[in-house]
């Protein structure tokens, strides 16, 4: 059963599927014994180990974040931004009961992000503030911006990279860039072209660096090491396969694992043994305690195709059943030639997924004041139940920090 050791802070900046603007899917990672203060004064350890995943917000997100700093426990301002879409879905007098509806708790905690900025001198002698002066929240924001070692980008699509580009003019120096080569192939010849914004590879503000699949890389930073895999997310107009990425994040020093999906349909959609690689390569570290977080996407109820290279409840949960076929199958060679769905893996005794979070982004918004995140979550908690899962599900809200 995996246990939540709150080794990642999770900063959920954006975690829209769109179509608002400025609120789609973009995240801070760092180790939970890094604090905020020390990203603020230049600690090179910390901001080592400081990264963003996506990049569909950015600037705005932590300037909002910041603004709201410590008018609430919990930042339910930003929070609830989403969820006021739907006022025939939400009490607007109780926000943080309603917040507390999309997220699970018993095997992670959260908190408002940036708790540990102090009010009071703590900017004096900052070299980015005037003498004895304290920074204003765009000017911490522009630090922290700055503090980003790295981007780890799952593909090129705009509502994933868009603050990459807007925000690059206050870059101080050169920001690095991950992705898989189909990525930042895309990223090189579509964004920083000179046409669309200006070349900032060949003006050395923009470093990208393609790294291969299923290679774990070592050398990105002291504390994380990253792999990659690829994932299909539809085809385009030519009938070629479009790809996006989930990536393995681990803490090297903890020896501990995050996973995060960029958009991804299901191998049922596809027709792949993609998202099926990457249960190969977890499923292991899942029976160890090694991992009890997967940010995937959910984009919409279960509605007919096309589905446009996204998941929706029933596919995301076929992926958990093939997952937890995997993790029994470790255990028991002799259960391999059953199907996913067989009775027998509903009745083992350890579940292995027990206590797994799995933390749905990428929620598309409706128009018919029905909020999308509490028909899909119903849905999931349903199939949960039924297949006897024991997964702790949570729909992602920005303006939280998720302690994995």
């Amino acid at each position: 059963m995996p246990h939540n050791r709150k080794l990642f802070e999770l900063v959920i900046l954006g975690c829209s599927g769109g179509p608002i603007s400025g609120k789609t899917c973009s995240f801070l990672l760092k180790p939970t014994d890094v604090k905020t203060i020390d990203l603020i004064n230049g600690n090179k350890e910390a901001k080592d180990s400081f990264f963003a995943l996506d990049a569909g917000t950015g600037l705005s997100s932590i300037l909002s974040m910041l603004d709201t700093k410590g008018k609430e426990e919990l930042n339910t301002i930003v929070s609830s931004f989403l969820l006021n879409l739907y006022p025939n879905c939400t009490d607007v007098t109780d926000s943080k009961e309603t917040i507390y509806e999309f997220i699970d708790t018993r095997n992670m905690e959260i908190k408002s992000p940036f708790q540990d900025i102090e009010e009071i001198d703590v900017w004096k002698g900052n070299d980015t503030a005037r003498s004895n002066k304290q920074l204003s929240n765009y000017q911490i924001s522009d630090i922290l911006l700055n503090s980003i070692n790295g981007y780890l980008i799952t593909h090129s699509h705009l509502d994933h990279v868009c603050s990459l580009v807007i925000n690059s003019p206050s870059f101080k120096k050169k920001k690095s860039v991950f992705g898989i080569p189909f990525t930042i192939d895309s990223i090189q010849k579509n964004l920083f072209n000179d046409e669309i914004w200006p070349d900032l590879v060949s003006k050395e503000l923009i470093d990208l660096h393609k790294i291969k699949p299923e290679v774990r890389y070592t050398n990105i930073s002291t504390r994380y090491s990253i792999t990659a895999f690829e994932l299909s997310h539809g085809k385009k107009s030519d009938g070629t396969r479009y790809l996006s990425t989930a990536f393995l994040i681990n803490d090297v020093k903890e020896d501990y694992n995050l996973l995060f999906f960029g958009d991804v349909e299901s191998d049922l959609s596809s027709g792949t043994e993609m998202n099926s690689k990457v249960w190969n390569h977890v499923s292991p570290l899942i029976n160890d305690d090694k991992l009890n977080s997967i940010i995937i996407e959910c984009s919409t109820v279960d509605i007919p195709p096309p589905l446009f290279g996204h998941l929706i409840p029933t596919h995301l949960i076929n992926e958990c059943l093939n997952l937890r076929k995997k993790c029994i199958d470790l255990l028991n060679k002799s259960s391999k030639k059953l199907l996913p769905d067989d009775d027998f893996y509903r009745d083992y005794k350890e579940q292995p997924l027990e206590g797994l979070n799995m933390i749905i982004i990428h929620v598309k918004e409706t128009l018919d004041n029905v909020n999308p995140r509490k028909l899909i979550l119903k849905i999931l908690k349903d199939l949960n139940i039924k297949y006897n899962l024991k997964i702790h599900f949570t729909i992602a809200l920005s303006g939280i920090s998720l302690l994995l």
